[in-house]
């Protein structure tokens, strides 16, 4: 009989995957219009021949879609595509681990890129000529200089402040500053609001310093131009990502770096200014099981078999098939999930919760799929349920933007499918508030 517990550990809900990862599968087909390579073309990207035709400077796309939907995953796969001698050398920032995504300001962002350039330069072995890194030390001495951050500094690091020009130290310098704002609520409030009274002292020193690493990177074969990859900044809560990607996206534009931004799904309905504020927008969409309002679960011939295809192997990479006791089993999680792979993932470990030994059997995965309603009924609102009936008894264009419709799409209430229409996750039309007669798949 099949150990069920050695595979608990490959349902991790937030671990991205790497290219080439054993779990990883390409579900990219079955999200509708999206397109990875409409994106590498905004890069200046030919796709078919795998080289960079036309660099771009300056240039910031913005790819955002519902938390769980692949974006960390995707990401990862676009900087691959995206990196090498004959594209661009590419700065990954990974804002959960570098940075507070609870209290995220733009400061704290341009610190990180600063100190991911630099230490993205060191690691290979470019070389800064010392004026570049020189005007940095500067930059960092002054906006310090008033702060406690100072003050508590050992008298060590004060004496090479003083000194060193050099790269590793002034890396070094950069993450002292992200750290302090990240985890010391002492300094934090002064720093930030040191660095923002001379972010434009520091976009031009950065601006300065990226020019230079773009011929160094060029002179060395190392690629024909910098991008940096921001993760992460998807997690920012609504009112937060608004802030920062719509009011103050203006202060990071200051810096002339190429970036995609990961952003959360309710800033992208923000479409008038988030279109103004960025080159090119890019969603990643929910798997899509069926056509609006088909009933996926009750008839198989209205699923869109290449989806079903690939949500199975996204499962079986992790689980073979004989840990259910019937291939319907696993479509009935299928089914629940509404096409969103991280809840698909939690159907199973919810699945787990019940077993102490294989195969998942119907009646668990039924249960499974009740308890996850059970997390989504405190989501909703009584005045929600109105509204999400009427999305989905509705055609495809009905996408009503409101503040109300923008918190079901974060908290994934509602999902958004193809390119694009929206439906209610399957797991909140299974609860009692929902109305009926509805269009229920």
């Amino acid at each position: 009989m099949l150990d069920i517990w050695n595979y608990k550990k490959n349902f991790a809900l937030d671990t991205p995957l790497d290219p080439g990862h054993p779990f990883l599968v390409d579900l990219n087909a079955a999200r509708g219009e999206y397109h990875r390579g409409r994106l590498l073309r905004e890069f200046g990207f030919q796709v078919g021949r795998g080289v960079l035709q036309e660099p771009v400077q300056s240039y910031c796309v913005l790819f955002g879609g519902h938390r769980g939907c692949g974006k960390s995953t995707e990401l990862r796969e676009i900087a691959r595509q995206l990196e090498g001698p004959e594209a661009y050398f590419v700065v990954q920032i990974d804002a959960l681990k570098s940075l507070d995504i609870n209290n995220l300001q733009y400061a704290d962002l341009a610190l990180s890129m600063a100190e991911g350039l630099l230490e993205a330069a060191r690691l290979a072995g470019l070389e800064i000529p010392p004026v570049f890194l020189t005007t940095l030390l500067g930059w960092f001495k002054q906006t310090i200089k008033s702060t406690n951050l100072e003050r508590s500094q050992s008298a060590e690091l004060q004496a090479e402040v003083e000194l060193k020009a050099e790269l590793p130290f002034i890396s070094k310098l950069f993450a002292s500053l992200r750290t302090a704002i990240r985890d010391n609520t002492t300094h934090k409030t002064e720093i930030r609001e040191s660095v923002r009274n001379s972010f434009s002292d520091l976009a031009k020193h950065f601006n300065a310093l990226l020019a230079k690493l773009e011929e160094e990177v060029a002179a060395q074969h190392k690629g024909q131009g910098v991008l940096f990859v921001v993760d992460g900044t998807d997690r920012l809560s609504a009112d937060e990502a608004c802030a920062f990607f719509i009011q103050d996206i203006h202060q990071m534009r200051l810096l002339q770096a190429n970036c995609i931004y990961c952003a959360p799904i309710s800033v992208l309905n923000e479409q008038g200014q988030v279109s103004q504020n960025f080159d090119a927008v890019f969603r990643l969409p929910m798997i899509k099981l069926g056509e609006k309002g088909a009933p996926v679960s009750t008839d198989p011939s209205s699923r869109i078999p290449a989806a079903w295809a690939q949500l199975r192997e996204f499962v079986h990479r992790r689980l073979p098939a004989e840990g259910f006791d019937h291939p319907d089993t696993l479509d009935v999680l299928i089914a629940h999930s509404g096409g969103h792979p991280r809840d698909l993932l939690r159907l199973i470990k919810l699945c787990f919760q019940q077993l102490d030994e294989g195969p998942i059997t119907r009646s668990v995965a039924e249960t499974a799929a009740r308890l996850l309603s059970n997390e989504y009924r405190r989501l909703v609102q009584p005045e929600d349920w109105p509204v999400l009936a009427s999305i989905d008894q509705g055609p495809k264009e009905d996408t009503p933007n409101t503040p109300q419709t923008r918190r079901l799409l974060y908290d994934l209430v509602l999902l958004e499918y193809n390119g694009y229409w929206w439906q209610t996750h399957p797991a909140v039309r299974a609860l009692p508030g929902y109305p009926k007669p509805a269009a229920t798949p």
